[in-house]
């Protein structure tokens, strides 16, 4: 497929000799057809063939392009081999009485497990079982379930009582050592829902759970009681840190090849601590190699309080400091995030709702504006450049939903713009599970002091959410 003028020629000529050629070949189908067998998801719409050819005014529209979601070329791009093999697997059946599927997807950030648990709701769908359950079992993991539950209705056209979301998360906490402890009550909840999939499964024949962003303690609680009652399930769950218990072990799948991010930010993700300690499995390479390697990471410096001369900038960390947020507000006009301006031949823009900031400080509505830890000077530093903001509170239910519901295909973003676009700045923890083109990462390390620090979670957390480009907000060390 390196010669894509010859490909355009070829069907071009086709289409001539069969005096019009098949009416389903139209240009959406073939560019989807040569973004299926072609190159990856991250890379098609800069490759194909087009009169005159593609043409990227700036690093903007550059972001915007390697980072498209929705409704695009990009989307259409088929899933690797490892993610196949998964989907295509026959349930074991190990036990002689029962057929139950069970699967435990373990990996990376960004490695389409999320992906994959959507197919899977949605072949379920599409098989007629009726209702699909979505759990959410961590508290980190409500914006991935909110997507999962959202995307497989949605794909499968269904109505709203297709798939019900299911909240049990907090029945349990884990302390230093990583030790699951039930807290009062916990269990009991646990077990009153598996009641009522008992039920269920008397009328249907059979429950259907999806989990992602799982904790294992909760879902091995859930499988062992289903196996108990002998109710026929499907258990599909995923996870970047997962304890499988040895009875499930032989469930565990792992997902290891990047298909969301561009090498630029994967090779920052692999940096971190999680990652080099084995507590989550290392990336592996494609069968295909990236065309581009991303834009690269842009840092902004932030002077903390071992400089005499701070040029302008105040607090211990990022957050603190109204002269960072004006420094990435500069940034993001820069990439002409919230222009209304396009490249040519439909090439659009970043909107403010394209971008992510993200960091270990406190964005709950009760944090006072003067607490070391809100990121109130910052905003204040984006809002003074023009830049509007939405602060998401992991504890708003509404707002988490709504985030993890947002999409960025053309439609919507025609439709977004105004003022309900916004930048989001929430703790890197509330959206888990979800990702955008721009992330700014707010650095969590100053001086002697770490709130997590970036080597620990901000690169697991916060910059693999991105699909293109990362802002580093960095602290500066004499």
């Amino acid at each position: 497929m390196a010669d894509q003028t010859r490909l355009d020629a070829w069907w071009r000529a086709s289409l001539e000799r069969n005096e019009g050629g098949d009416p389903a070949m139209d240009t959406v189908t073939y560019t989807q057809l040569v973004a299926r067998f072609s190159i990856p998801l991250t890379t098609v719409e800069l490759f194909l063939s087009k009169e005159p050819r593609l043409q990227l005014w700036t690093q903007g529209h550059l972001v915007h392009a390697v980072g498209m979601e929705h409704g695009r070329p990009m989307s259409c791009i088929a899933l690797f081999p490892q993610q196949f093999q998964v989907l295509e697997e026959t349930p074991d059946d190990d036990d002689d009485d029962d057929d139950d599927d069970v699967r435990i997807l373990w990996g990376p950030t960004g490695t389409s497990k999320s992906v994959v648990l959507i197919i899977k709701g949605y072949f379920l769908l599409r098989k007629g079982c009726g209702t699909v359950f979505v759990l959410q079992s961590s508290r980190d993991g409500a914006a991935a379930a909110y997507l999962v539950g959202h995307q497989v209705r949605e794909t499968a056209g269904h109505g709203a009582g297709s798939v019900q979301f299911v909240n049990m998360a907090g029945v349990g906490k884990k302390d230093r050592s990583g030790q699951y402890h039930w807290i009062e009550e916990g269990k009991k909840k646990v077990q009153a829902w598996v009641e009522e999939l008992c039920q269920h499964a008397q009328t249907h024949g059979r429950v259907h759970i999806l989990a992602d962003e799982a904790e294992c303690d909760v879902i091995a609680e859930i499988y062992r009681a289903l196996k108990q009652r002998h109710v026929r399930f499907t258990l599909w769950a995923a996870g970047v840190k997962l304890d499988v218990p040895a009875d499930m072990e032989r469930y565990v799948r792992k997902l290891t090849q990047p298909l969301r991010s561009p090498p630029a930010v994967v090779r920052e993700v692999e940096q971190a601590d999680d990652m080099k300690d084995g507590t989550v499995p290392a990336y592996t390479r494609p069968p295909v190699s990236a065309p581009c390697d991303g834009p690269p990471v842009l840092t902004v410096g932030h002077y903390d309080g071992n400089y005499s001369d701070r040029q302008g900038h105040e607090g211990g960390w990022p957050w603190q400091c109204a002269r960072c947020g004006e420094l990435v507000a500069d940034m993001l006009r820069d990439l002409r995030v919230g222009c209304d301006d396009n490249a040519p031949h439909g090439q659009g823009g970043l909107t403010y709702s394209d971008v992510f900031v993200l960091g270990a400080m406190f964005c709950d509505t009760d944090t006072p504006y003067g607490h070391p830890m809100s990121p109130a000077p910052f905003i204040r530093g984006l809002e003074s450049r023009g830049v509007p903001t939405r602060k998401v509170d992991r504890n708003d239910t509404a707002a988490v939903r709504q985030l993890a519901e947002m999409t960025s295909g053309p439609t919507q973003r025609a439709a977004g713009r105004g003022r309900d676009e916004a930048v989001t700045v929430a703790n890197e923890d509330t959206v888990w599970g979800l990702e955008r083109p721009v992330v700014v990462y707010l650095d969590s390390e100053s001086g002697d002091i770490s709130i997590g620090g970036a080597d620990i979670t901000g690169r697991l957390r916060s910059v693999s959410r991105s699909t293109a480009q990362v802002i580093w907000v960095k602290n500066v060390r004499t």
